[in-house]
């Protein structure tokens, strides 16, 4: 694999592409109250939900919420509302609260911050670039709209040569494809054009679309499996249920350096990445990259789009199995079984897995069909 670092390096890291593994049915509920901190009044219409999932709710008149179904395990409870400074807390079923009180703080904007001037044609190739990068350019891509792109802003760093992008509100995106609304609140959203790298990560909350149509909800199931299969997600569900030789994935060490990237002729063992530490939480542990094949599918061809140089004479036509290197950007990284990842930003992906956008997320509780399997 030879190919220039700096045109083809290009990571993204991405808070709520972690897995999910159905390892009980039973579930849980909890309670709570949302309250404004000036006034000591409760708050009306607060998003609350469990960051990567499908399940969420609003506060009720009274501050008030309920949340069910959520699955064994630690989760990110998360409160948004607008004006408001976001709130969040580690949940562990194990040892859940009898109530969960938030009291949220007005948040206040500097008034640059909300006069924002764009020039019309910069802001057209910026959201170009914010499509591509946070979106994505796979199959599903062109049926993800984002709905309100008016609350996405830009700021360019000439010097630096860096995008960043940011919104006052949630992203509300369409994904017409998987069958998912998805309420994405932007938290981090970075291109590094000097050095090819580009990063977002935010809380999100799904909900499923509904048709009366049966073949509109076979697509959709259809489409979940394919988007599941090979991914990140996949992989670390195998991981955990001893089936990575039986779901077709192939671990070798990878090694970068300004000449080149190396891959090591024999598989990793699995005890040398991955690590159980106690009966529900597991550790990814590992110095260099890993190199992860997924021998079930071939990379879908806007995947040879998206990386093809107008300077290669000979351009690859011919798509590979899906291949895909994780650096972990700390000396370990915790996951839990219910695929709460502690420090999600310290996972960082290269190839295939980093071509992965929204358009491609399920939801942390997405559990393929058994009878698909």
């Amino acid at each position: 694999m030879n190919f220039n670092m700096k045109q083809r390096f290009w990571i993204a890291t991405l808070i709520t592409l972690v897995p999910h593994v159905a390892v009980s049915q039973v579930t849980f509920s909890i309670s709570g109250s949302v309250t404004s901190s000036e006034t000591n009044e409760p708050i009306t219409g607060a998003q609350i939900f469990i960051n990567g999932s499908t399940i969420g709710t609003l506060s009720d008149e009274d501050g008030r919420f309920v949340l069910d179904k959520i699955s064994a395990g630690i989760h990110e409870l998360v409160v948004r509302f607008l004006g408001f400074e976001s709130a969040s807390k580690e949940i562990n079923t194990d040892n859940l609260n009898d109530e969960y009180r938030f009291i949220l703080k007005e948040k206040i904007y500097e008034l640059e911050e909300l006069t924002v001037k764009p020039n019309p044609i910069a802001r057209k190739q910026n959201m170009k670039t914010f499509r591509e990068k946070f979106i994505g350019v796979g199959p599903f891509s062109e049926n993800t709209l984002i709905k309100n792109e008016e609350q996405i802003n830009f700021e360019y760093n000439i010097k630096e040569k860096t995008l960043i992008a940011f919104a006052y509100d949630r992203l509300e995106i369409e994904n017409k494809d998987l069958g998912y609304n998805i309420f994405f609140y932007l938290d981090h959203f970075l291109v590094d054009f000097e050095n090819g790298i580009s990063t977002f990560y935010g809380q999100t909350l799904f909900v499923p679309k509904t048709s009366k149509r049966k073949r509109t909800r076979n697509k959709w199931e259809t489409n979940r499996i394919n988007a599941y299969k090979g991914s990140f997600q996949h992989f670390t569900n195998s991981l955990i249920n001893n089936t990575i030789k039986e779901n077709r994935f192939v671990i070798k060490g990878e090694r970068r350096d300004s000449t080149g990237v190396y891959v090591s002729r024999n598989e990793v063992d699995i005890p040398d990445f991955f690590q159980k530490v106690d009966s529900s939480t597991y550790k990814f542990h590992y110095v260099n990259f890993l190199n992860v094949t997924y021998e079930n599918e071939y990379e879908d061809m806007s995947y040879l789009y998206s990386i093809a140089n107008l300077l290669d004479e000979n351009p690859r036509l011919l798509p590979y199995f899906q291949k895909s290197s994780v650096l972990l950007g700390a000396d370990s990284v915790l996951v839990d079984q219910s695929g709460y990842i502690y420090d999600p930003a310290a996972i960082l992906f290269d190839g295939y897995w980093g071509f992965e956008k929204v358009s491609d997320m399920l939801p942390l509780d997405y559990a393929m069909p058994a009878t698909k399997k």
